[in-house]
C-alpha cells in the first residue's frame, strides 16, 4: 500500500464480514475497529501477496500481513473450517462459506495475531518474545495470558497423556495442528515446549475469531468440543467422539465450555475498551 489511508481502506474492506455473520451480534464492527486499530497503532503496516501456496499469514517482524492468491482447496476447507452453526436472525449458516467469505475469515484470524503482538508488547514492554514464557510462569494473568494457559495445558496434558502413542497433534482447534508449526520462520526445529506453546496460540486466536466473527459461532463450537447433544445442531450433525479423533481435537467438559466462554468474552470486552482508548 503507498499510503495509510490506503490501507485503511483496503483493511475495512477485507473485515466487512457478511450480514449472516453481523446481524444479531452484540459486537456488529468490531471487526473493521480492530483492523484500523491496529492500522493506527502500526501492527498492521502492509499486505502483501504470498504466492507459494494457499496459507495467510502475519508476520511479526515487518508487521505485515500475506495474503496467497490461490484460492483455499476445497479439501482443505472442509477439514478446516467448522460447518455448524446457524444464525437465528437470518436462518444462514453461519461459518464462512468458500471463496471471499472464507477469505475475510482468514483475515480477521491474521489480524487478531497482529492484536496479539500489541498485547505482548504492552503486557511484556521489556521484551515482548518473553511474554509466553512469563504466562506460563505465572508472571503473567491477563484475559489474552489466561486464555493461552489453557490451551497450552490442554495440549501439554494430550502428550502427557498418549506419550510415545501420540500419532497426531490435538488441540482446541484444527489450525493449532499445521505441521509448519513445528518449526521456526528459519526452518530450525522447535523444541517441544515450544512447539505447543505456538500451537496454543493458534488455539487461543481461533477461539477469539469465532467468537468475533460471530458469537453463536463460538458457542456452537464449543458444544462440539464438549459434544452438548442438547444442542440441537450437534444432535442432528450426529457428531460423535470419532469425529473429534478425525479433526484432532480435545474433547472438554460442560464445566470448561463455561471458563473459555467466559475468559473469550472477557478478552473481546477488553479489546473493545482497547480500541476505544484509541
Amino acid at each position: 500500500m503507498k499510503t495509510k489511508e490506503e490501507l485503511r481502506k483496503k483493511v475495512e474492506e477485507l473485515l466487512s464480514v457478511p450480514r449472516k455473520a453481523t446481524e444479531g451480534d452484540e459486537n456488529r464492527d468490531i471487526e473493521k475497529s480492530l483492523g484500523l486499530f491496529l492500522v493506527e497503532r502500526e501492527f498492521i503496516k502492509g499486505i502483501e501477496k504470498r504466492e507459494e501456496d494457499w496459507g495467510f499469514m502475519y508476520h511479526s517482524v515487518t508487521r505485515k500481513i500475506s495474503l496467497s492468491e490461490k484460492e483455499m482447496p476445497h479439501i482443505k476447507w472442509e477439514h478446516c473450517i467448522f460447518k455448524v452453526g446457524d444464525n437465528e436472525k437470518t436462518g444462514e449458516n453461519i461459518f464462512p462459506s468458500p471463496g471471499p467469505e472464507t477469505e475475510k475469515y482468514r483475515f480477521l484470524h491474521e489480524a487478531n495475531h497482529a492484536y496479539q503482538d500489541y498485547l505482548c508488547g504492552k503486557e511484556c514492554p521489556d521484551n515482548p518474545k518473553e511474554w509466553y514464557q512469563k504466562v506460563l510462569e505465572g508472571e503473567i494473568d491477563s484475559c489474552y495470558g489466561k486464555l493461552f494457559f489453557f490451551c497450552f495445558k490442554k495440549r501439554e496434558e494430550n502428550d502427557e497423556n498418549e506419550g510415545e502413542k501420540r500419532k497426531k497433534e490435538k488441540g482446541l482447534s484444527v489450525w493449532g495442528n499445521a505441521p509448519n508449526y513445528g518449526k521456526e520462520e528459519d526452518g530450525n526445529i522447535l523444541n517441544r515446549a515450544s512447539e505447543i506453546a505456538v500451537r496454543a496460540q493458534e488455539d487461543a486466536n481461533e477461539l477469539v475469531t469465532m467468537f468475533l466473527w460471530h458469537p453463536s459461532y463460538l458457542d456452537v463450537y464449543l458444544d462440539y468440543l464438549s459434544l452438548n447433544y442438547n444442542n440441537p445442531q450437534i444432535r442432528e450433525k450426529e457428531l460423535t467422539g470419532e469425529d473429534l479423533e478425525k479433526r484432532g481435537v480435545i474433547r472438554i467438559s460442560s464445566e470448561e465450555v463455561c471458563l473459555l466462554k467466559k475468559m473469550v468474552r472477557a478478552y473481546a470486552e477488553e479489546m473493545k475498551e482497547k480500541i476505544k482508548e484509541g
